[in-house]
């Protein structure tokens, strides 16, 4: 399966980046949050912003064009066996095993080194406040695949994509807000997940200081990850592989 791009509905994006935006003009609600709460969201944004700064610096001396790859040299790859499931019959044994979990999963099952893997942003409620998404990515077992389940990150916005090369990788975004005021910008942060340990390689990250991002699709070509966004279109090298920054970004 080749650059296989599993996109959430654009509709629940703009649906979610109209509710931001008319939540700005909008009086701020009592803050119910515990202390406890307070100061891990103050850790995750001041991560964002920190984030945020970085991204600026690197991509202004990014170049203006991915620079030409060569071809890796490739050997006999150790042969992948066949999963028992098609991708209906995955999406169905999601539904009969996990029902309180399907309604959140970020669109359909990809198949990785033949293994189904899905990902989910489910929404924590809380009576410190507002929900709490939490992003998970699992993989379905089977014959030749051990269930798992790994917890990836946390937003106050709910949503995601995740994408694949090929048998290499696993591509996953998120939008990240980190307090529940309306008035919170809402940034983008990507992981790269190996797909034997369900553990993150590479961080990303992608927003502007002009409003909220949000992606709207992700997919590779090549070795290349193409994220678009509200604000851009972003394009990472070799994502799966380096620490590249992102080249297309535009700051104002």
């Amino acid at each position: 399966m080749k650059h296989v791009m599993r996109v959430v509905s654009l509709t629940a994006l703009l649906l979610g980046a109209a509710s931001a935006v008319a939540a700005e003009g909008q009086p701020e609600e009592a803050d119910t949050r515990s202390e406890a709460q307070k100061v891990e969201d103050a850790l995750q944004e001041a991560w964002d912003n920190a984030a945020l700064e970085a991204l600026r610096a690197s991509t202004a001396a990014a170049p203006a064009t991915p620079a030409r790859e060569e071809p890796r040299a490739t050997g006999p790859s150790a042969p992948v066996p066949a999963n028992e499931y098609t991708e209906a019959q995955a999406m169905e044994l999601l539904r009969t095993g996990e029902p309180e979990t399907v309604s959140w999963v970020l669109g359909p099952p990809i198949q990785v080194r033949g293994c189904w893997y899905f990902a989910t942003s489910v929404p924590i409620s809380s009576r410190y406040g507002p929900p709490y998404y939490h992003v998970s990515i699992h993989r379905i077992p089977s014959r030749h695949c051990v269930a798992d389940v790994m917890l990836l990150g946390s937003s106050y916005a709910g949503g995601g994509l995740m994408t694949n090369k090929e048998s290499e990788g696993i591509a996953l975004s998120y939008p990240s807000k980190q307090t529940p005021s309306g008035s919170a910008l809402v940034h983008v942060r990507l992981l790269a997940v190996d797909p034997r340990t369900l553990t993150v390689s590479r961080s990303g990250f992608l927003g502007t200081y002009l409003g909220s991002t949000y992606a709207s699709s992700m997919h590779f070509e090549g070795n290349r990850l193409l994220v678009e966004t509200n604000r851009y279109t972003a394009t990472f090298p070799r994502f799966l592989t380096s620490e590249e920054p992102p080249i297309g970004v535009i700051f104002p």
